[in-house]
């Protein structure tokens, strides 16, 4: 983790970037109403509607030199004895339920998917600016949240729930870092008020923990190609 912490430090040195530890999820969710190209509000971070505070929630922004947001994530702990039924009761997005939402989500995941209980470390809320995309941003923050997570929370494993139109980006699944990404809903999603096909992304600690040089490879090869490219147009 040491390691690739130190390579994720001279990542944001190299480019003028900051990180910033936010425990006031609120202006997470004040960045994003205004993020340009961002998918909106997450309501499973958003305090209107989920049971979010600093005692298990944070969110972590990139900065540029300006002190303008580049990029940024949302981390929420649930502590359950089975993950899977805050999916199906739709209380992963709004808790308590509002009396729209009448439909609870029958999952399909596979019979081998585990039970992820206990400290469950859950991410969303993503965004990185247009001119940020495609440099490797979501392969440094992805990481570093669940080493941070890890630290502050012991979590006993990560999560992430993934919509078809992202799902199809192979490129982009593989970035977030984990280790298993498993069809988990398809039909009528009542936060969304709209059909979707949902896909849970989830590691153990220790599958978090091994991922970790894949994660550091991955910085180090993308600078190098930045570097080369740099090289090339000079």
């Amino acid at each position: 983790m040491n390691e690739f912490l130190k390579e994720s430090t001279e990542w944001l040195d190299q480019r003028g970037l900051t990180l910033d530890y936010n425990t006031d999820i609120s202006s997470w969710v004040r960045h994003m109403r205004t993020a340009v190209h961002s998918d909106g509000i997450n309501p499973t971070f958003d305090p209107a509607h989920s049971p979010v505070s600093a005692q298990n929630s944070y969110w972590l922004a990139i900065r540029d030199r300006d002190g303008s947001t580049v990029a940024c994530i949302a981390v929420r702990m649930i502590y359950t004895a089975d993950f899977s039924s805050h999916i199906s009761s739709v209380r992963l997005w709004f808790d308590p339920l509002p009396p729209e939402v009448k439909q609870s989500m029958d999952l399909v995941l596979p019979a081998e998917t585990p039970i992820i209980s206990g400290r469950v470390a859950h991410y969303g809320g993503h965004w990185v600016h247009p001119s940020w995309r495609g440099r490797e941003i979501p392969g440094l923050l992805l990481p570093l949240a669940k080493i941070l997570t890890l630290d502050l929370f012991r979590s006993d494993w990560d999560t992430g729930i993934v919509f078809s139109k992202n799902a199809a980006r192979k490129s982009l699944v593989d970035a977030y870092g984990f280790a298993n990404t498993v069809l988990c809903y398809s039909g009528f999603f009542p936060p969304a008020n709209r059909d979707d096909t949902l896909f849970l992304t989830y590691s153990s600690r220790a599958q978090t923990l091994s991922r970790m040089p894949h994660a550091i490879m991955k910085l180090r090869g993308g600078r190098r190609e930045e570097q080369a490219a740099a090289h090339s147009r000079n």
